[in-house]
């Protein structure tokens, strides 16, 4: 009897069926092949926790398929398989989702380990699918075993699976559809998994042993070469990310170009356009410009990871990590934090042990993500020679890391003391990654993230626009119009020299705006640190995102608009051929009304510290609000990320100039 006849003759239209299984099993590319879509991330109810859902209709019946977050047993040890396992019990947060069927989806090279949350699952009151994943490796490892007599070992169905090919995948919904139609007949029946393992999938001889997987961990998890291997991909990684991703800057910051000169030419000049170009496109402009270094992290991360290296990672770096109280799977999180701290703190749901958790989320922010690039790049490019730029980007990323390692220690034996978690994970297998499950990753990371730039940026950006632009006094703009009419000339210059007066006047009504008033009320704050009330300004500027400070120097120092992402154009290099000043030279030859310089290079490191250390992003500390599902951690990693930015600031410029630096 087909599945379609089973589900006419119970009156089933609708069947939910879970996926189940431990990390790395193929879950996520079998649902891709069972339904035929990607998956759609929904949360789980009262939770941050996600699962992956897609829908598909078998012969008039409506198959909803969920994957759930990889768990080892129905023991939970991690907020993940928290929630996982309560949704297949359905404790009350489910009760109006309770799974008809349950798949477990196993790794045919690891029977005797797989099968323990088989027998785990007879414990459940819904029918039970397996489904056998990866049986070309076990074969491979002499491991083979076949579907029929598994089938009679477990008492439920069994169906052979290819989660790469998509083999299988048709006999497996009709497997679903069969067991949630008539569910006595697939209840897994008691057995002994080491027993059933050792009988239909004995091991095999040394020479089958020695698998790929083996041979390339000799090498790759080496007491001595394995650590000089992972920084050598590592680097590789960042590499990319100031190579690869470039190009594809260049075309967003293009684009965004296209679109504020289109609505420059539709609106006239006034509040709404300044709303539309500076307030809106540029707010939200600067943040998508690094959409592109966003993706590759997240593109060559998920590769890292389908190929069972991250793994790997996580284990060669255990040891250090448990030498300041967090463990290998930090790793990862504080990877994915030098592109974008958003996608990391979420990435900490992998970490069983809650305190290691909390203390990877809160120190995740001081790794230097994308945002602080166009700062340092800004001020290296002013004040330093080409020959140690590289240093000094170097130091300012290696701040983070040692101060990240110092509190997380402070961290884990102070407010979260706690038993030393130890590292438990079994190595997957080298495969080749899905790239649909890569693509699937990729694009939820960016949705993300484009969705945060769409939210918490906007409303920033409209709030930074509103103090910078208001108010308006009409003596500045007569004597700015005044100035523009003097202009007699034709041509490029005349141009050239009215865009000037534009200027000018934009930064004189900036100096005059809500946000100005605000730089010099807090400037006696910062003024230890060496910085002038504009620089105040920029840095307040830059509390909702760390992109928005350049656009407000632009305009404080009478540049216009300045793209924050732009860092190799003349706005932000050198003179250009016409003797332009561009804003690093701008800044350079600032200079207080007694004559001294606004800026110098100590005074350019203690921006660069500061922002280095300071939490000056909103999305991640709604992230953290989110993940941890109280105000305590947000505003305790607010607040000692501004206070330690704001030491290290003053420290930097009064030690330095008691030295002679100034």
């Amino acid at each position: 009897m087909t599945a379609s006849a089973v589900a006419a003759g119970r009156g089933l239209e609708r069947a939910t069926a879970v996926l189940v299984g431990r990390q790395n099993a193929g879950k996520t590319s079998l649902l891709m092949h069972l339904t035929g879509r990607t998956q759609k991330p929904v949360n789980f109810p009262g939770s941050s926790v996600e699962r992956g859902e897609s829908e598909v209709v078998v012969d008039g019946t409506r198959l909803r398929v969920v994957d759930l977050p990889g768990v080892g047993s129905l023991t939970p040890l991690s907020p993940d398989e928290e929630v996982a396992v309560g949704y297949l019990h359905g404790g009350a947060d489910h009760a109006d989702d309770r799974p008809d069927v349950v798949c477990a989806v196993i790794d045919a090279s690891k029977l005797a380990v797989e099968l323990t949350l088989v027998a785990q699952l007879a414990a459940l009151p819904v029918p039970v699918v397996v489904a056998l994943n990866k049986l070309d490796v076990a074969q491979k490892a002499g491991r083979a075993v076949t579907a029929e007599a598994l089938t009679e070992a477990l008492g439920v169905p069994v169906v052979v699976t290819n989660a790469l090919t998509g083999r299988g995948a048709g006999a497996l919904r009709n497997a679903l559809l069969d067991a949630a139609a008539d569910p006595g007949a697939a209840r897994v029946k008691p057995f002994d998994p080491r027993a059933v393992a050792a009988t239909l999938a004995p091991e095999g001889g040394e020479a089958a042993s020695r698998s790929l997987t083996d041979r390339l961990d000799d090498v790759l998890i080496h007491r001595v070469f394995g650590l000089p291997i992972l920084l050598l991909v590592m680097f590789g990684v960042f590499q990319a990310l100031f190579t690869v991703a470039s190009p594809f800057m260049d075309l967003v910051d293009a684009g965004q170009g296209a679109v504020q000169d289109v609505v420059r030419d539709l609106i006239a000049p006034g509040a709404l356009q300044s709303f539309l170009v500076d307030g809106l496109i540029n707010g939200i402009g600067s943040v998508v410009v690094f959409l592109p270094q966003i993706a590759l992290l997240m593109l060559l991360v998920a590769l890292l990871e389908g190929s069972g290296y991250m793994a790997r990672a996580a284990f060669l770096l255990d040891r250090p990590l448990s030498r300041v109280g967090l463990s290998g799977r930090s790793f990862v999180p504080l990877v994915s934090a030098f592109a974008c701290a958003v996608p990391a703190v979420m990435a900490t749901r992998i970490i069983d042990n809650e305190r290691d958790r909390i203390a990877t989320i809160v120190v995740a922010p001081l790794m230097s993500c994308s945002a602080r690039l166009p700062v340092y790049a800004l001020l290296i490019g002013a004040f330093f020679p080409a020959a140690y730029g590289g240093v000094v980007l170097l130091a300012m990323y290696l701040i983070g890391i040692v101060v990240a390692a110092v509190v997380a220690l402070i961290l884990r034996r102070s407010v979260l003391r706690g038993p030393q978690s130890s590292l438990m994970m079994e190595l997957p297998v080298y495969q080749r990654p899905s790239w649909r499950v890569v693509g699937g990753q990729v694009w939820a990371g960016c949705r993300d993230f484009l969705v945060l730039a769409g939210t918490v940026i906007f409303a920033a950006s409209v709030v930074i626009w509103l103090l910078s632009y208001y108010p308006r006094p009409e003596a500045i703009h007569a004597t700015y119009e005044a100035q523009r009419a003097a202009v007699v000339t034709e041509g490029p210059a005349a141009e050239a020299a009215l865009a000037h007066v534009d200027a000018l006047e934009k930064g004189a009504y900036l100096e005059q705006s809500f946000l100005a008033d605000i730089g010099r009320f807090v400037h006696p704050v910062f003024a230890p640190a060496g910085w002038d009330w504009r620089t105040s300004v920029g840095v307040l500027a830059a509390f909702p995102a760390r992109e928005l400070v350049i656009p407000t120097l632009g305009v404080l120092y009478s540049l216009g608009d300045v793209d924050p992402g732009d860092f190799t154009v003349d706005e932000m290099g050198d003179a250009d051929t016409e003797g332009h000043e561009g804003l690093r030279e701008r800044l350079a030859n600032a200079r207080h009304p007694d004559g001294t310089r606004v800026f110098g290079p100590l005074v350019a490191v203690s921006v660069m510290v500061f922002f280095a250390l300071c939490s000056q992003c909103m999305g991640t500390l709604a992230t953290i609000r989110r993940e941890t599902r109280s105000w305590r951690w947000p505003v305790f990693t607010f607040t000692y990320m501004t206070v330690l930015a704001w030491i290290a600031a003053v420290a930097v410029f009064q030690i330095g100039r008691a030295l002679g630096f100034g």
